[in-house]
């Protein structure tokens, strides 16, 4: 992100830098929420293998969401998923029903 160019031509200094990233968090946030609503609204239907790979589709879009927030430097909000004498399995971070 370091070398965002803003439309007059300019660099970006690090506050508009920072206000870039937060603005990028936000609306992944917002999109997981969003895509776990449809994803929900799909699973209550009757089930086909169609709708079966709209879901796994929808999973794993979320999921590349998650990883874009991890790109943006979001802290980690699974501390112990890398800890394998851990037995917690600690709940979706944003409250996804996935």
């Amino acid at each position: 992100m370091k070398d965002k160019i803003q439309p007059a031509g300019r660099p970006l200094n690090e506050g508009e830098i920072e206000q870039l990233r937060i603005q990028e968090v936000c609306a992944n946030k917002q999109y997981r929420k969003d895509l776990d609503v449809i994803l929900q609204e799909i699973k209550a239907c009757p089930g086909s293998r169609e709708r079966s790979l709209a879901i796994t589709k929808l999973q794993e879009c979320i999921m590349w969401l998650g990883m874009d927030l991890k790109r943006l430097n979001e802290p980690n909000p699974y501390p112990e998923s890398y800890n394998p004498k851990s037995s917690v399995i600690e709940p979706t971070s944003d409250d996804l029903k996935l």
